[in-house]
């Protein structure tokens, strides 16, 4: 992980890692770090899990994305649910109080706070970062996420906070907009309520916690890949301003699928040839999609490319539907 200047020296003996995070988006990469210390299999079950689901709330635009199932929950360990506080010196209390309990606390910021990120004092976004050890008053603090954003690169943190400056990242921002709303609530794979968005957030395990039963074909979700692109290729051709309220999650698919991909070609669960044109596809997508959205903007829609483009989907993935089948 990068270190910039920090205001105190990292004491490595503090640091857990994992081993290498998939490139996958800000709310999984974090997620998988998080779980990976006490379920080593935890990045082939994620493979395994990734699946677009979709449902329309509201207008008939209004999309809700769920990018994979649940893998926080298990035989041996709670599910994760959301926490938080209305001001600062609570939530650092209950913060310190997890990170004794668990050595690691999932924490939700603001990447306009966050100086690593190339969103910083630009555009607010949340973000799930690592708590992972605190002295003196600072806060060591990770973030795996790696990526090229349209705002430039991010690339892994790991460093020491002041109380202050953790105090800034992780103050809220809200309210949100409806698609950031829903991609909060389903960022574990089910709709986790309550959000908490107008507090200081973490998430952690709890006996109490049940994680939300899966959403069944007459509650309006749509599980199988074709009609899942199918559904979502009508919204962004009908709705103009779709593709730019909708990138991010077609972004973090795209990032979710190449994954999958990778992983069972490896594991010879499905044909590394099929594999490499269905990421091909995968990955024009969210660049096809930034594209519409800024031609729409112009006032020049492109519906007839993001039409092909989601059609090429679903042909180049019909020979990878190898691996259990999972629910919204």
């Amino acid at each position: 992980m990068r270190n910039p200047t920090t205001t105190t020296e990292v004491d490595v003996h503090l640091i857990n890692a994992p081993d290498v995070v998939p490139e996958l988006s800000c709310y999984t990469t974090n997620l998988v770090a998080y779980l990976e210390a006490d379920d080593p299999g935890v990045k082939t079950r994620l493979a395994h899990a990734v699946r677009l689901a979709v449902r329309l709330d509201g207008g008939s635009g209004d999309l809700v994305f769920s990018q994979h199932a649940r893998v926080d929950d298990s035989a041996t360990h709670d599910p994760l649910g959301y926490r938080g506080a209305p001001d600062w010196a609570l939530a650092a209390g209950d913060l310190d109080a997890e990170l004794t309990r668990s050595g690691r606390v999932l924490t939700v910021a603001d990447t306009f706070h966050l100086p690593w990120s190339p969103a910083h004092e630009t555009a607010h976004s949340p973000h799930w970062l690592l708590l992972l050890g605190r002295r003196d008053g600072h806060w060591l603090v990770g973030d795996h996420f790696c990526a090229l954003t349209p705002l430039g690169a991010q690339e892994p943190f790991l460093g020491w906070l002041d109380d202050a400056a953790l105090e800034r990242a992780l103050t809220p921002h809200a309210p949100w907009p409806a698609e950031i709303d829903n991609r909060d609530r389903h960022a574990l794979g089910a709709a986790v309520e309550p959000v908490l968005a107008d507090r200081f957030r973490w998430l952690a395990r709890s006996a109490g916690e049940a994680p939300a039963a899966p959403a069944a074909a007459p509650d309006g979700w749509t599980c199988v890949l074709p009609e899942v692109l199918g559904r979502i290729s009508g919204v962004l051709t009908e709705d103009e301003t779709a593709a730019a309220r909708y990138g991010d999650d077609l972004w973090a698919a795209s990032r979710h699928y190449t994954y999958r991909l990778e992983v069972l070609a490896a594991n010879g669960e499905i044909c590394a040839e099929d594999a490499a044109a269905a990421a091909m596809s995968w990955g024009e997508l969210p660049k096809v999609v930034r594209f519409a959205a800024e031609s729409a903007a112009r006032g020049r829609p492109r519906a007839g490319l993001l039409e092909r483009t989601f059609d090429d989907l679903v042909r180049t993935n019909t020979k990878t539907t190898a691996g259990p089948a999972s629910e919204a």
